[in-house]
């Protein structure tokens, strides 16, 4: 396929992603979040950023796979990580049992930063039942293709099927207007203490 093929020329839907592509999804959120305010804000060595933000994603990935609920393009154009009602809330004891890989990428000083950041932006989270996106990134070659609407695609559907709501936080504010012809909204600002804006966004259930 040519390296200029839109998603709609790829004609495949994506589909739940497995632990056999953790790597491949993993780098090609990596790729599509390198200049993202709130990478950088948490991973604030420039270098060696680029090394430890497929890991990164990576345990996002393995954190999420026992719900079913990462999706990917065939070709890992796109992927999107979504939590399901009522699991939006990684567990404390998640982050224990996965200590070595967390601090791995962080630092033992690199993690409490993430932690005070997470738990700020987690204090401001709705909680009324609903599918949280909390990743979704395109590939720096395939973006505008249209592969991120195929990836986010899956699981508004299943949103839809089941009467839910849907929500995430946009870290940058020129992806909101792409949310928005999705039917998400925004609802307000989450200014982190000496950090970026993030913009949360909910899309209302459709029958």
């Amino acid at each position: 396929m040519s390296a200029d093929a839109t998603a709609r020329d790829a004609g495949a839907p994506a589909r739940a992603a497995t632990w056999a592509d953790a790597d491949p999804l993993a780098a090609t959120l990596a790729r599509a979040f390198f200049d993202d305010p709130l990478m950088g804000f948490i991973l604030k060595d420039e270098a060696t950023r680029d090394s430890k933000m497929p890991r990164l994603f990576k345990l996002m990935f393995k954190l999420g796979l026992p719900h079913g609920a990462c999706d990917v393009t065939p070709g890992y154009e796109a992927a999107a990580l979504w939590r399901p009602p009522g699991a939006w809330e990684i567990p404390w004891w998640q982050y224990i049992t996965n200590g070595s890989e967390f601090l791995g990428v962080f630092g033992f000083s690199g993690a409490r930063h993430v932690t005070a950041v997470m738990d700020f932006i987690e204090k401001r989270h709705p909680h009324e039942p609903h599918w949280y996106l909390q990743a979704i990134g395109t590939d720096t070659a395939k973006q505008g293709k249209g592969f991120g609407g195929v990836a986010i695609r899956r699981h508004l559907a299943i949103a839809d099927a089941a009467g839910m709501p849907a929500y995430l936080e946009s870290s940058k504010e020129t992806n909101i207007p792409i949310y928005q012809s999705f039917g998400f909204e925004v609802t307000g600002e989450i200014k982190l203490p000496g950090g970026p804006t993030l913009w949360p966004m909910w899309r209302k259930a459709r029958a």
